[in-house]
C-alpha cells in the first residue's frame, strides 16, 4: 500500500509539473511550434520554373486553386513572407508588364478556372506588393500597360450624365473588360499607390493619358469609397475592405489610420474569432495569437481537404453541407497571420 501511495504521489506531481510547464509556455512559443507545424504543410503551386504558394484542390490533374493567388501573395508579402513577394512578381509578364492572377495563369495566358484572367481584388494584392517592395520597375511597367488599354465612355443605360458630372470613362485591368473594370473605388487606391511610389520611391510621373487621368479624378473622393466600402457585406466583400485598410495605412506611415473603422470590423458578430480583423484593430497581441491558434491546424485538428479557404476572408456563417472556413485552411492563411505577429 506504502508503495502503490508514493506511486500514486509521484505521478501527481509529474502531471501537476506538466501543468505548470504548459501554462508557462508563452504565447510567442506556442505561435513558433504553430508555424512548425503549418510550413511544411502549405501547397506550393509547380508551374514551368515557377513555384509559389497556392491554394490547392483534389483534383490531381490540376492540383493548384491559384485563381485569387495575386492577392494572396501580396499579403503574405506584406507580412513579410518572400515567398509571396516572388509569387507576385511572377505572376507579371516581364515584357508587357500585364499582371495576371498567378503566375501559371500568367503562362497559360488565360484563367482556365474561370472568370478574367486578373480582377481589382488582385489589383489589391499588387499594390501591397509595389508599397511594401518599392519595386518602381515593375510598377512603372504595369502603369505604362494598364496606359495603353482602350477606354470606353461609362454611358450604360442612358448614364450618360456621369461622364458629364466626372469626367469619368471606363479603364480596365485586363484584356477581357467583363469582371476587370477599374471601378472608382479601385481607382483611388491604385493613385494612391502610384503617388506614394512617386514621392517616396523616385517613380516617374505617369504620362498624360488615362490612367492618370483615371486615378486624379477619383483620389479626392478616397473618404467616401472607403465609407461605402464599410457597409460591405460579410465575408469576402468585407474582407477586401479591411486589406484597403492595410494598404492605406502602408501608403500613409501610420499604423493606427482608419483604426477605428478596423475596430468597428472586427466588432461585428459575423466576424468573432477572425484573427485578421483583430490584429487590424489592434487588439492585444496575445489574444490575437490565441485567436489564430484556436482556429489553424494542428496535430489534433487537421483541416478537411480541399485545403481551399483562406479564412479570414470568410465570415461566420455556415451552408448547410458545409463546413467552417477555418476547418478547411490552406495554411497559407494561418502563415500570414503567424508572419504577421512576427512568428
Amino acid at each position: 500500500m506504502y508503495y502503490v501511495v508514493r506511486i500514486l504521489i509521484a505521478t501527481l506531481m509529474i502531471l501537476a509539473m506538466r501543468g505548470l510547464a504548459q501554462a508557462a509556455q508563452t504565447a510567442d512559443d506556442r505561435l513558433a511550434e504553430g508555424m512548425a507545424f503549418w510550413e511544411p504543410r502549405a501547397a506550393l503551386c509547380k508551374a514551368g520554373a515557377f513555384n509559389f504558394p497556392t491554394k490547392s484542390t483534389t483534383n490531381p490533374s490540376q492540383p493548384c486553386d491559384d485563381g485569387d493567388m495575386t492577392m494572396f501573395n501580396g499579403l503574405l508579402c506584406f507580412a513579410g513572407d518572400q515567398r509571396g513577394c516572388q509569387g507576385v512578381i511572377d505572376a507579371q509578364d516581364p515584357e508587357t508588364g500585364q499582371w495576371f492572377r498567378s503566375p501559371r495563369i500568367r503562362l497559360l495566358g488565360y484563367n482556365d478556372r474561370g472568370d478574367a484572367s486578373f480582377s481589382p481584388d488582385m489589383a489589391l494584392g499588387v499594390e501591397l506588393y509595389l508599397v511594401k517592395t518599392g519595386d518602381v520597375d515593375r510598377a512603372m511597367k504595369w502603369a505604362t500597360w494598364l496606359n495603353g488599354l482602350p477606354r470606353k465612355d461609362f454611358a450604360p443605360s442612358g448614364m450618360n450624365w456621369f461622364n458629364w458630372m466626372t469626367g469619368y470613362s471606363i479603364a480596365w485591368f485586363c484584356l477581357e473588360q467583363y469582371g476587370c473594370v477599374v471601378r472608382p473605388g479601385d481607382a483611388v487606391s491604385l493613385g494612391l499607390t502610384f503617388d506614394y511610389l512617386h514621392d517616396k520611391k523616385n517613380m516617374p510621373v505617369l504620362p498624360n493619358g488615362s490612367l492618370r487621368g483615371t486615378a486624379a479624378s477619383w483620389a479626392r473622393w478616397e473618404p467616401l469609397f472607403m465609407w461605402l466600402s464599410s457597409n460591405n457585406k460579410p465575408g469576402y466583400s468585407q474582407h477586401l475592405y479591411a486589406v484597403d485598410i492595410l494598404l492605406r495605412r502602408a501608403i500613409s506611415g501610420d499604423k493606427d489610420a482608419w483604426k477605428t473603422e478596423a475596430t468597428t470590423l472586427a466588432n461585428k458578430r459575423e466576424n468573432e474569432g477572425n484573427a485578421f480583423f483583430a490584429w487590424l484593430a489592434g487588439e492585444d497581441r496575445a489574444k490575437v495569437i490565441e485567436e489564430t491558434l484556436l482556429r489553424c491546424p494542428d496535430a489534433g485538428k487537421l483541416p478537411t481537404p480541399p485545403l481551399f479557404q483562406w479564412q479570414w476572408e470568410r465570415d461566420n456563417a455556415v451552408e448547410p453541407g458545409h463546413l467552417p472556413a477555418w476547418q478547411q485552411s490552406c495554411y497559407w492563411d494561418c502563415i500570414f497571420m503567424g508572419k504577421l505577429l512576427g512568428g
